[in-house]
C-alpha cells in the first residue's frame, strides 16, 4: 500500500469515527439536529476525489478531462473548509453536553479542512511538473479566496456548487455586484478575505511541515 492509499484510508476511519459521533448523538437526544454535517462531510469528499482522478491524468494527452476534472474541483473545494462555519450552530442543548457538539463539529470542521488541504497538495504536486513554482504559489492565494468566497455563498445566500449550473446567470450578475461595488456589501468582501488568508496559511504551513518530513526522511 503506497503512503497516498494509507492517508485516503486514515481519512476513511477519521470519517467513520465523525459519523460514528453524529449516530450516538442521535440515539442519546432522539433528534436529528446535526445530521446536515454527514451531507456536508460527503461534499468534502468530492475535492479529495477529484484530486485523485487528477493525479492519474497525462496534461499533455488528455488535456481536455483533465481541465474539465480540475475546474469540477475548484468549484467544489469549498466544501470542505466550508464545515468550519458550522460552528456557528453551536449553542447550549438540554439533552446533549455541550463539550460533545463542540467535539462533535469541530471534529467534522477538522477532517474537512484536511481533505482540502490533501487535495490542493495533490493538485499542487501534479501541476509543478508543468508550470514554475513562483506562478503556482501565486496562483494558490486566488484560489483560497475564490473558495473564501464560495463558504460565503454557500453560508450566507444559502446557495450550492451546483447552482452554477442551474442558475449561472443570477449567480454571475449577484456576484459581478458584490465585486464591483465591495464597499458596498462588506459581509462578502470580509469572509472573502479572512477565510482566504486563513486558507492560504494553513496551506502553508501544511506544505512546509511535509516538505520538512521529506527532507527528514532523505538525509
Amino acid at each position: 500500500m503506497n503512503n497516498q492509499n494509507k492517508i485516503t484510508l486514515a481519512l476513511v476511519f477519521f470519517s467513520a469515527f465523525c459519523v460514528g459521533m453524529e449516530v450516538l448523538r442521535m440515539h442519546l437526544s432522539d433528534t436529528i439536529s446535526f445530521r446536515f454535517l454527514v451531507w456536508n462531510l460527503i461534499l468534502a469528499w468530492v475535492p479529495y476525489i477529484l484530486a485523485q482522478l487528477f493525479a492519474v491524468h497525462d496534461l499533455r494527452r488528455q488535456a481536455i478531462s483533465a481541465m474539465g476534472i480540475l475546474a469540477l474541483w475548484i468549484l467544489f473545494l469549498p466544501n470542505g473548509p466550508y464545515i468550519i462555519t458550522d460552528l456557528l450552530h453551536l449553542r447550549q442543548r438540554v439533552m446533549i453536553p455541550f463539550w460533545y457538539d463542540v467535539l462533535l463539529v469541530s471534529s467534522y470542521a477538522w477532517l474537512g479542512l484536511l481533505l482540502s488541504l490533501l487535495s490542493v497538495r495533490q493538485i499542487h504536486h501534479k501541476l509543478k511538473d508543468h508550470f514554475a513554482p513562483r506562478k503556482l504559489w501565486i496562483a494558490l492565494p486566488v484560489l483560497f479566496l475564490s473558495a473564501g468566497y464560495g463558504i460565503y455563498l454557500g453560508r450566507f445566500l444559502r446557495w450550492n456548487s451546483w447552482d452554477v449550473f442551474f442558475r449561472p446567470i443570477y449567480l454571475l450578475r449577484r456576484s459581478l455586484m458584490e465585486l464591483v461595488h465591495p464597499f458596498s456589501h462588506p459581509q462578502p468582501l470580509q469572509v472573502t478575505v479572512i477565510i482566504g488568508l486563513l486558507l492560504t496559511l494553513s496551506y502553508a504551513v501544511f506544505y512546509l511541515s511535509h516538505h520538512q518530513n521529506a527532507d527528514y526522511e532523505s538525509q
